[in-house]
């Protein structure tokens, strides 16, 4: 959720009216913050002051902040377990707005992404945030500035300035930090910043480069010719293109209990799912434990999507290796590799089996940066396993492996990501067989959408398609939830290697985060619903009637299944087509 005005800007102009500001750290920053963290062990780091007046920058003296270990797992803990602290002497009140000023610099790994996180918070439990944002950096010097509001009143020495440092093994450099404290009553366009998230504004430069993206990618020539019963061309005749389904998969979790549950709530939410949607995932009935518990709940599911023509299913999960996450007689095994080794690995035979054919992709591997029992055992060469098991058990779907914090956390959380991207090609190298890349997307808090779009052409680089699989986004400012979701779905549908976008649920009633669905309880729609209905099928859909001169009608379309339908002097012709980025060519004859 949002704490305050918070917004990260590469520049930002401060309007000549603007009061003179209260500074939070009266004196010299580079002087004033001191480390705090271990110095030795697994968990190490330690700052240094450098002078840099000879390199012609807008300050003189910068803090170097070096992160020199982590453990290779690292938890969410070791974020904030490396930084810097200042517990400023100055008063502040509830909503004064506070302009935290800085330069920032990743010089460490070289040409490569640092991630520092700026906090403000209370200084003591329970540790109440004014701002905690991940700020990334590259290797160039960058200015950053971040507006946001106290969330209380602080007493001098009652809350703490802080930049964390424990998000890789890194050394990011600081330099010319101010905190400057402008009052009450100012807004967001006093500082000529947007009041939600960088790229927000309607005028953002990545809108325009994403709507031409749009346009190459996601749409394509349909020809439509029209001929009597002789062949000749009819001339003039009345042409409609409606658009059926999308190519592009916009989906949603379901539960196989309220799909098929007997109930006003059973009908209305069947209903919502058809109208909605052309791609589902099961949240749980095809979980190691659901299946095991009761399996045929999920084939009843399945069949019914079929049975209402929605085809393209996801299957989630194979192997979520926690020992939480898995039968309990699994754990058990943990002194017996061999066992354990066969009992996933009929597992997957099982499964596979018995859903043979009817799944479009599985995500294989669920989450393997926190959940890594059964790698610690059998060895993370055992993963490669999994996939070949599925293969051989059923060749059809497409095989995914799946993680979260990508590109949610502000794209901040770099340890996980970078350990997501060494595991597809790790696994690459072993041949593994992986054919889809899957990000989940539980956000608590905007992502800048440039940030994303760098994010998925990292992993794009890989060459695999890629996949929003559980998106939600959890919190109680709807018009920022509507906002954000907006800006996320042009983003991912205008990025090449993006195949689907799944909703995490969509009903409050059967939401595992209900904040973070777009209809209420009561079946009243949320702002995020009349986002995605103006997007999917307002916007990206496409219905046009036009006349067929000299016998061919062209239309430019989105990409998928359309019905195509001529009338001219009382007759008429109907057909389907599916439109694909090779274009398309339908001929509609007159009888």
């Amino acid at each position: 959720m949002r704490t305050g005005l918070c917004i990260c800007l590469l520049s930002c102009l401060l309007s000549a009216a603007l009061p003179e500001p209260v500074p939070l750290i009266p004196g010299d920053p580079i002087q004033l913050f001191a480390y705090s963290g271990p110095t030795t062990g697994a968990t190490r780091g330690g700052i240094a002051r450098v002078d840099v007046t000879a390199e012609g920058l807008p300050f003189a003296q910068m803090l170097r902040l070096e992160t020199a270990a982590l453990p290779e797992t690292p938890t969410a803990a070791t974020e904030y377990a490396l930084r810097i602290r200042y517990r400023s002497t100055v008063a502040v009140k509830k909503d004064d707005s506070v302009l935290a000023t800085f330069w920032i610099r990743c010089a460490e790994p070289e040409g490569g992404e640092c991630s520092t996180r700026l906090n403000v918070e209370l200084g003591r439990a329970p540790w109440t945030k004014s701002v905690s944002q991940a700020i990334l950096s590259d290797g160039q010097w960058r200015e950053q500035k971040v507006l946001f509001r106290m969330a209380a009143d602080y007493a001098p020495g009652d809350y703490n300035i802080e930049f964390w440092m424990g998000a890789q093994v890194q050394a990011v450099e600081l330099g010319g930090i101010r905190f400057d404290n402008y009052g009450q009553g100012l807004t967001a366009a006093d500082f000529g910043v947007d009041v939600l998230y960088d790229g927000a504004a309607q005028d953002a430069p990545w809108r325009e480069e994403a709507e031409a993206r749009i346009e190459k990618y996601r749409k394509a020539g349909l020809e439509v010719a029209v001929v009597d019963a002789s062949g000749a061309p009819v001339d003039g005749a009345e042409v409609r293109v409606s658009m059926r389904r999308h190519a592009f998969g916009f989906g949603t979790a379901v539960a196989a209990d309220q799909l098929l549950q007997n109930s006003e709530n059973g009908e209305k939410y069947r209903r919502f799912v058809l109208e909605n949607f052309n791609m589902a995932v099961f949240e749980n009935d095809l979980k190691w434990p659901g299946w095991e518990q009761n399996r045929q709940r999920a084939l009843n599911g399945i069949r019914w999507c079929y049975e209402n023509g929605m085809t393209r299913i996801r299957g989630h999960n194979l192997v979520w290796p926690s020992w939480q996450r898995m039968p309990a007689d699994v754990q058990a095994l943990a002194s017996d590799p061999e066992a354990l080794r066969e009992r996933v690995l009929r597992h997957i035979d099982d499964i596979m089996t018995g859903t043979s054919g009817q799944l479009e992709e599985w995500d294989v591997i669920n989450e393997p940066y926190t959940n890594t029992d059964l790698q610690k055992i059998l060895g993370d060469e055992e993963m490669a396993a999994w996939f070949k098991r599925a293969r051989a058990a059923d060749p059809t779907p497409l095989l995914f492996i799946n993680d979260y914090s990508i590109l949610s956390n502000g794209g901040g959380d770099l340890a996980h990501r970078n350990h997501y991207f060494k595991t597809i090609k790790f696994l690459q190298g072993l041949e593994a067989g992986v054919d889809g890349i899957g990000m989940q997307g539980h956000f608590s808090s905007p992502t800048p959408p440039e940030t994303m779009l760098r994010i998925l052409d990292r992993f794009a680089a890989l060459g695999l398609p890629i996949e929003i699989t559980e998106y939600d986004f959890n919190t109680t400012d709807e018009a920022l939830q509507a906002k954000f979701t907006e800006d996320l779905l042009i983003t991912v549908f205008s990025h090449p290697s993006v195949r689907a976008f799944l909703m995490w649920g969509f009903w409050e009633g059967r939401h595992w985060l209900p904040n973070g669905a777009m209809i209420r309880r009561d079946w009243t729609s949320k702002e995020m619903y009349r986002v995605w209905r103006d997007l999917v099928f307002k916007k990206w859909w496409t219905e046009e009637k036009l006349a067929a001169e000299g016998g061919t009608a062209k239309v430019r379309g989105f990409l998928g299944e359309y019905e195509v339908t001529a009338e001219a002097g009382g007759k008429t012709a109907t057909d389907r087509v599916t439109l694909t980025a090779e274009g398309a060519r339908v001929v509609l004859k007159l009888e």
